[in-house]
């Protein structure tokens, strides 16, 4: 029996090794490493330290160190017979490394040799059954996943967190919820936790709520990004919360607060050779095309961990995704001989081909997938998503039934938004085919619809399959009247920052007759669209998105300059910020918060590139994408050029767009800190003039960026800093004048401006504001000089509320000059395609000015925002009339009619006798025109049964007898 003097010192180690443990489990792995290497020092044969030890360095990722110190801890506990709890922690502990490095066979191997009790200790009962399922053995692993399932657990939030795991891969979430929940209490009264909630339990329980609920909306209670972040409170590196929020933040894209690829990069920031953090990355990697990426990434899997299923299944897909098929074949037929059950490496693989968009061929992985396990419910939704996508919705809603009834009660909002959607069209939607085109869209538009956006499409797959040297094949486009369901049915969550999205064989938008009506041109969005089908179908969905969305853009403003998103703004403080997205990154950025930026900088590098090198190397650019090429290699053999010269050669283009522009950017807080670091609190000696105009410019900076973040002190005080410089820097003149105007001196904030403005600066703020003074003050002259100036220095703001071309036009009509307001409206419109009030006010002045070319240009803008409006339908046939362009004269007028009166703005009241009859007489003198009499005839005669005092139809009736 140990003495009294070892029973103490005993206690006293047991103490250092919890108190070790603790440090590891809340980050400090490095202070719990020291100790460790202390006690082991003094005792060589401290097995019990040397696992300890050996789960630290599999914490910091150093697997082969932890491997050895996990052998030789179970060696020495197997030497000095230890009671069997040890040696089974120590066994568990070298299978759990070995598990995690994909040796399967080692860990079963080691673990079958040791005193495990799996029916007592659920700890026990979890590794194996892990073991025996990555080697194939299904049934056992069920065996042991039940033995632990049922294992007691005492006090210990251990071995509960492990119950917990049987419970839940059981398919049990309920109960695994209620085991974590109990193992939570538990840590938070454990001396040994230091009476505190434990991450890997907080880790857990988020993980069952993930899966349980999978963002459905009335789960929010039970929150697992919450859960997330707890954990991450108590040790801001714990891997499993990063990446369940890197997993969180990658299905939901309406979480927008923090970037996924910004918990991916704290994971491996803190263990740069993480395989559960590669894995993650790779996955993430080829979903964003990121090929480069996902093949260094998967060399060093290869390096660590090249048996792990996962890791084999992503090169597997990697090389299909590459085009080397048997390779990817000959892995998936390895993977399925090991375990014949096992449906998701086929279901990964279709599912990384689904988030390329390139549906039609991860279609066949999918159906694999269900066919070899067919109680998978995630690949019965990935099969009804890859059907929807190729145009089988009812497949689709079959799939997805089948999945929900799979799914044992796990929720999941992508899938369940999609059913209800699915359904809802098929229930509400009409068809109608033309050609190789399919429309579906709610039939109380279809008429109208039917007339414009029919011929609309069918004319643009024609010039662009001109352009692209490729004809697209059948096509379905989904006319949605609410954006939620368009949405919806488009990425699986509302609130989609978009009007269309194309599939390839699938086209999803918008209705203009949607809660968006009257905001935004339904041309714009149709055309956009179907330059992806073109894109797309001669790539076969290979291309990167950030090109085919930026060509999309591109051919937007090609074919209307009124397009353009207009996001120089933007653009302007992405350079002044250092943040334009690097050609590399910028698929990732249609997943993240700066989504509409990727769609603008992909369509202002397509401009580039097509304004450098011709629009054909774009089509090359397509088919060697088709080929398989990556980004570099297509780049290099297109351009002979890097992403990084590409990247080089769009820095000096930008400069080059917003080179005109004067506006202060909007200062990013990271790019300040970064600044602030530099800058010395007095400027340098005199001597030195640029770096003094340099040290001027940041402290400028600084002080914009503190008042942009309403910080007024820090502003004044780096102005106070500033003013060791004299004369005052104009920028800071700038400043000094908003910050005037802020508290009332309107005087002093005109005087500190038109200073700053005579020392050489320009400012579009500064000019609007001193425009705005003058003319509260009637001061004409003044505030229009100030407004065109502000209109020089930034053409087509994109915010009304300061746009200089609308102060114009308020300051003209107050001063009765109509022409100079209406063409000030016309300068606005260049830049704003969706503005359907200012473009009906143009388009009358030029119609009452018989200028019919524009008057019918500005109304046929007007119909491609709203098809709706009976007015615009009648001004625009009148337009088209005068031109001598009798067919669409004549459509335009029967679309006066045709237009139910319930959905026009304007007036809902039915059209009168007197006012049927005058359209009906104006179809007649269109029908004459094109010399059809019968059926011009045959108008009058409906005109005249409605009123027979209609003059026009009376005439035209004498001239046509």
């Amino acid at each position: 029996a140990p003495t009294a003097e070892e029973q103490e010192l005993q206690v006293l180690l047991d103490e250092e090794r919890r108190a070790a443990d603790l440090a590891r489990r809340r980050g400090s792995v490095q202070t719990a490493v020291r100790t460790l290497e202390e006690l082991l020092d003094e005792n060589a044969d401290d097995f019990a330290s040397r696992t300890l030890l050996a789960r630290c360095l599999l914490d910091r990722a150093d697997y082969a160190a932890a491997r050895d110190a996990a052998r030789r801890a179970l060696d020495d506990a197997r030497r000095l017979f230890a009671p069997s709890e040890a040696r089974a922690a120590c066994a568990r502990n070298l299978a759990e490394i070995d598990l995690v490095l994909g040796r399967a066979g080692d860990a079963l191997a080691v673990l079958t040799g040791e005193p495990l009790a799996p029916e007592r200790d659920a700890r026990d009962a979890w590794v194996l059954a892990r073991a025996f399922s990555a080697t194939g053995q299904r049934a056992k692993a069920a065996e042991h996943l039940a033995l632990g399932a049922a294992a007691g657990s005492g006090d210990d939030w251990e071995r509960l967190a492990a119950r917990a795991a049987c419970q839940r891969a059981q398919g049990d979430l309920s109960a695994a919820s209620r085991t974590l929940v109990q193992a939570d209490e538990v840590a938070k009264q454990s001396e040994s936790t230091g009476r505190s909630a434990e991450p890997d339990v907080l880790a857990l329980l988020a993980d069952v709520y993930f899966e349980a609920d999978r963002e459905v909306k009335d789960a929010e209670k039970r929150s697992a990004a919450a859960l997330y972040n707890e954990a991450l409170a108590l040790d801001p590196t714990h891997e499993p919360s990063l990446l369940g929020q890197f997993a969180l933040y990658r299905y939901n894209w309406q979480r927008r607060s923090k970037s996924a690829q910004g918990f991916l990069d704290e994971a491996l920031r803190a263990r740069p050779n993480s395989i559960a953090a590669h894995v993650a990355g790779t996955a993430a990697d080829i979903d964003d095309g990121q090929l480069k990426s996902a093949r260094e990434r998967l060399k060093l899997l290869g390096d660590l961990a090249p048996a792990r299923r996962d890791v084999r299944t992503l090169r597997a897909t990697l090389s299909f995704v590459e085009h080397d098929v048997a390779a990817s074949d000959a892995l998936l037929a390895e993977l399925a001989a090991e375990d014949p059950n096992d449906s998701a490496p086929e279901r990964e693989l279709g599912r990384h081909l689904l988030e390329l968009y390139r549906f039609a061929e991860g279609l066949p992985f999918v159906r694999r997938a269900v066919e070899r396990n067919e109680h998978d419910a995630e690949a019965w939704t990935q099969l009804g998503r890859a059907l929807a996508n190729t145009g089988d919705e009812k497949g689709a809603r079959d799939a997805l039934d089948r999945a929900q009834a799979e799914a044992g009660g796990r929720q999941d909002a992508w899938r369940n938004n999609l059913r209800v959607v699915l359904k809802k069209m098929s229930a509400e939607q009409v068809q109608s085919t033309v050609g190789d085109l399919t429309f579906a869209w709610n039939p109380e538009h279809a008429a109208v619809l039917t007339a414009y956006m029919i011929p609309f499409y069918s004319e643009a797959r024609a010039e662009l399959a001109a352009r692209y040297g490729f004809t697209p094949g059948p096509t379905r486009i989904e006319v949605f009247k609410e954006h939620r369901d368009f949405s919806v049915r488009s990425t699986g969550f509302e609130g989609f920052p978009a009007l269309g999205v194309c599939f390839g064989p699938v086209v999803t938008a918008v209705s203009p007759m949607s809660e968006l009506r009257g905001t935004f041109a339904w041309t714009r969005t149709s055309f956009h669209e179907f330059t992806h089908v073109i894109h797309l179908g001669l790539s076969h969905n290979r291309c990167p998105r950030w090109i085919t969305e930026g060509l999309a853009t591109w051919e937007e403003v090609n074919r209307n300059p009124s397009w353009t998103r207009n996001m120089r703004r933007e653009l302007l403080d992405a350079v002044a910020n250092g943040d334009v997205i690097p050609v590399r990154d910028l698929n990732r950025a249609f997943r993240g918060q700066r989504i509409l930026f990727g769609y603008y900088q992909g369509g202002l590098l397509c401009q580039m590139l097509i304004e450098r090198h011709g629009f054909p190397p774009m089509i090359r650019l397509l088919e060697a994408f088709d080929r398989g090429l990556d980004l570099d290699q297509a780049f290099q053999e297109v351009f002979h050029a890097t992403p990084e010269d590409v990247d080089r050669e769009f820095s000096a283009f930008v400069a080059r767009e917003i080179g005109g522009l004067r506006i202060e950017p909007r200062w990013s807080s990271a790019r300040v800190a970064r600044l602030k670091l530099g800058l010395a609190s007095r400027p340098p000696p005199e001597s030195e003039v640029e770096q003094r105009r340099t040290w001027a410019d940041g402290w400028c900076t600084v002080a914009q960026s503190a008042w942009q973040r309403r910080r007024k002190v820090d502003a004044q005080e780096a102005l106070r800093v500033l003013s060791a410089i004299q004369p005052e820097p104009p920028r800071a003149m700038i400043l000094r004048g908003e910050m005037l105007l802020s508290d009332g001196d309107t005087d002093g904030a005109g005087r500190t401006w038109k200073a700053a403005l005579g020392a050489g600066a320009e400012d579009f703020r500064a000019r609007i504001a001193l425009g705005s003074l003058a003319a509260q003050a009637d001061d004409f002259e003044a505030a229009e000089a100030e407004f065109l100036a502000a209109e020089r220095a930034f053409p087509g703001f994109d915010e009304r509320e300061l746009s200089a071309e609308l102060k114009l036009v308020k300051l003209y009509e107050e001063n009765d000059r109509e022409d100079d307001a209406m063409r000030a409206r016309e300068r606005w419109l260049a830049y704003q395609a969706g503005d359907l009030v200012q473009r009906r006010k143009v388009a009358a002045w030029h119609f009452e000015h018989k200028r019919f070319g524009e008057s019918a240009r500005r109304y046929q803008e007007a119909i491609e925002i709203d098809l709706f409006l009976r007015q615009v339908h009648r001004a625009l046939g009148d337009s088209l009339f005068a031109l001598g362009e009798h067919e669409g004269a004549l459509r335009e007028f029967e679309m006066v009619i045709a237009v139910p009166p319930e959905f026009d703005l304007d007036s809902t009241e039915p059209l009168g006798d007197e006012d049927q009859a005058e359209i009906l007489a104006r179809q007649a003198a269109c029908h004459a025109a094109l010399s059809r009499n019968d059926a011009a005839l045959e108008c009058v005669k409906k005109a005249l049964a409605l009123d027979p005092d209609c003059d026009a139809a009376r005439e035209l009736l004498l001239k046509l007898q």
